[in-house]
């Protein structure tokens, strides 16, 4: 019998560990061999994900824009906090004793960002729900913003010019003429911030009143700076809108509102928590497009 006993719990031990290894993305688990005693930051995310085929039926059978944003974050909403509730719980236990800290539910894609140190990572990892657990780690998102526009490997013209080559190769001056401006379009841009007070954008911002007076909101460090020392959100921006009043046509949809939602650092780095954050600011404050001219290098 208590051969049989120790065989037992040393099949369930082993098991335990297989199945925590395959909900630890490898990255985290290096990160987990490296440190002992420190919060990692981490991102949860469940198996339950909501039927995106129903979601669109239900969508569709509703024609007023308004109507139908409000009723699918809605049902994300609840789906979420439904499924969610039994992790968070445990979570919002562990920060009385100091092993998890800034937890952010994401109604989006049903996940969890926050602060954890490695048993309650381990312990989340035996949950039959949790999916993945992954490493919440600062990576370079964009690269850096070259100081020379190009055409198709040539350098743009020089000389002095009502619009940029961009505008004309795709004809976006024709369609124009045809009333298709842009006009009433908010255009949520994410990235390393924007230049708000840009000649060429200044009158082509989201007014967020006085909850949001810099015309959106970083998600990264949860302040109001969403100003562009990168350079890669203002160069967005640029494109979808700017208007010429510097003296050069660059953007695609001239009368078009920018929301400047910033996710990366002054270095163009960002995570998944940013990420994820400032696209359901964005579509919860009303952006109508979302731009992200962003990628994750090596991605898991």
């Amino acid at each position: 019998m208590k051969k049989t006993s120790i065989l037992t719990l040393l099949l369930l031990f082993l098991c335990n560990i297989g199945f925590s290894q395959s909900t630890i993305d490898p990255r985290l688990q290096e990160v987990l061999n490296q440190k002992s005693d420190e919060m990692i930051p981490i991102n949860i995310i469940f198996k339950s994900q909501i039927d995106l085929k129903k979601l669109r039926t239900r969508a569709d059978a509703t024609l007023d824009k308004e109507v139908r944003r409000d009723m699918l974050v809605d049902e994300l909403k609840i789906f979420s906090e439904e499924k969610q509730q039994e992790v968070l719980s445990i979570l919002k236990a562990e920060t009385k004793s100091y092993k998890v800290s800034n937890i952010k539910t994401h109604w989006l894609s049903n996940a969890i960002s926050c602060n954890a140190d490695r048993n309650v990572i381990y312990l989340l990892s035996e949950h039959p729900d949790i999916a993945i657990i992954g490493y919440d780690e600062m990576i370079k998102m964009v690269p850096d913003v070259s100081q020379q526009t190009t055409v198709n490997g040539q350098q743009s013209r020089t000389e002095d010019v009502d619009m940029t080559d961009n505008i004309l190769m795709v004809n976006a001056d024709k369609v124009w003429e045809m009333g298709y401006t842009g006009k009433g379009v908010i255009v949520a841009v994410i990235d390393s911030g924007v230049n708000y007070n840009h000649e060429d954008l200044k009158d082509h911002l989201w007014d967020g009143g006085a909850q949001y007076p810099n015309h959106g909101y970083n998600t990264l460090n949860k302040t109001h700076d969403v100003n562009d020392v990168f350079g890669h959100g203002t160069h967005c921006a640029g494109t979808i809108c700017g208007d010429g009043t510097s003296g050069t046509q660059i953007g695609m949809a001239p009368d078009a509102t920018i929301m400047c939602i910033k996710v990366m650092d002054n270095g163009g780095a960002g995570n998944a928590n940013s990420v994820c954050s400032g696209i359901e600011f964005a579509i919860e404050h009303g952006a109508d497009i979302v731009n992200m001219s962003l990628g994750c290098p090596n991605a898991s």
